[in-house]
């Protein structure tokens, strides 16, 4: 029987699954949209999803936007916008309802891993992802391998802060909260005057960008530009080959044209010309890419 794995990829308002074959290609996907009120509800529905599959796996690969510390065992989950998984022993919890061996990783670094062995990073030795969604995820490599640094917490880049003291001591001025993706979608409703209509989906904000509306490509070019500083930073402390970027935003060939348009105009204006220009790509994997990662991961510990 041929060795398969497991993956699942948890957001806020779905999951994604998908079947791995051992030399990590996907050989069923599918995506489950759901409101999570309980840690019971998600370890629930994800063995169901694991059984209603009737596939022998061998381990089952978990990757969650929170934040996983490298070599534990139980898979204890921190922080994230599943509030309802904090503090919990998921690897444990999944691993006692399925069977299975469990791994669990977070979003940046299952996303990096997956980008690395059959995406935009391969081969890369020293390159960073940056994953953009409800906040901002990321991961360095280093000659294969996720930096995870003196405890565990290198790549946590949607936590970084704008200014170094301020009184407020809210997260208004963290990467994730002025650069997720509610930030793009709030900046081109600003500039659309638009403020008051409440959630609008990614496509239709891309909508009106292809369509050369004035205050989408104005809003969209802010938002670039914001990012771009961020990424400049990052460039001067990791200084990679590669910034791949990931997301459902970076699905859109108008949001890379965009950036790649504002980290040259970003570049120019910056007095310290040694810096070297960041270069951008998307991930080639899109959303597959944390499910082969989390794959590479159940299968790096079970072999």
């Amino acid at each position: 029987m041929p060795t398969n794995y497991f993956s699942v990829s948890l957001e806020q308002s779905h999951v994604r699954w998908a079947l791995v074959s051992g030399d990590l290609l996907v050989l069923e996907r599918g995506v489950l949209a759901w409101e999570p009120v309980s840690a019971d509800q998600v370890i629930a529905t994800i063995a169901e999803l694991v059984e209603r599959h009737g596939i022998a796996v061998t381990a089952l690969g978990v990757s969650v936007p929170a934040t996983v510390f490298a070599d534990d065992e139980q898979g204890v989950v921190y922080d994230g916008p599943l509030a309802v998984l904090d503090g919990v022993a998921l690897g444990a919890e999944l691993s006692f309802v399925t069977s299975l061996p469990v791994v669990v990783e977070g979003t940046g670094r299952s996303s990096a891993l997956g980008e690395y062995v059959a995406g935009s990073l391969y081969s890369k030795d020293l390159a960073a992802a940056l994953v953009i969604g409800d906040r901002v995820d990321g991961a360095i490599i280093s000659g294969g391998k996720v930096v995870r640094g003196a405890h565990s917490f290198a790549g946590a880049f949607g936590m970084l802060r704008r200014v170094a003291f301020v009184d407020d001591v809210d997260h208004a001025n963290d990467m994730s909260s002025l650069c997720g993706e509610g930030a793009l979608r709030a900046l081109i409703l600003e500039a659309k005057g638009m403020l008051d209509m409440g959630d609008i989906d990614t496509a239709t904000l891309f909508d009106w960008v292809m369509q050369g509306d004035e205050g989408a490509l104005r809003g969209l070019h802010t938002y670039a530009k914001r990012l771009c500083m961020w990424i400049c930073n990052l460039q001067c402390v990791i200084d990679p080959e590669v910034f791949a970027i990931g997301g459902a935003v970076a699905m859109q060939p108008a949001f890379m044209e965009a950036l790649e348009t504002m980290m040259r105009a970003t570049m120019a204006e910056i007095s310290l010309k040694p810096i070297p220009l960041p270069q951008l790509v998307p991930f080639e994997l899109g959303p597959d890419a944390p499910l082969v990662g989390a794959a590479y991961v159940a299968r790096t510990h079970t072999s």
